[in-house]
């Protein structure tokens, strides 16, 4: 029972460090004035709210929560994201065959 409570613990601390860094991100990402501005408080208020950002992705991590998805980026499911890195591969070695090809023809040219 221990190591199941331990293993879980471990796994909620990398999702909350993950989801800490994504927040610091988005947050370093746009100007603390702007932000200051957008929620009606003076600009020293911005960086004094980061304190509560551990705490907070901790609670995050353990209700379930394992990532964010930030304004322009999108989620693909683990299945998609694996038919496009095989057709990625799949160009990746089609270009390489066609430069080998290339080169070949390049150096038969100067004999």
């Amino acid at each position: 029972m221990k190591t199941a409570i331990a293993s879980k613990s471990h796994m909620n601390s990398s999702v909350r460090k993950h989801l800490l860094s994504s927040a610091h991100k988005a947050f370093f990402n746009a100007k603390q004035t702007k932000v200051a501005r957008y929620l009606n408080v003076s600009d020293s208020t911005i960086l004094r709210r980061t304190e509560k950002y551990p705490e907070l992705m901790e609670t995050l991590a353990a209700s379930g929560i394992e990532d964010f998805v930030m304004k322009g980026e999108m989620k693909v499911s683990l299945d998609q994201y694996r038919w496009l890195m095989t057709v990625a591969i799949r160009y990746a070695e089609c270009e390489l065959e066609r430069t080998r090809d290339t080169q070949s023809d390049a150096s038969d040219t100067r004999n």
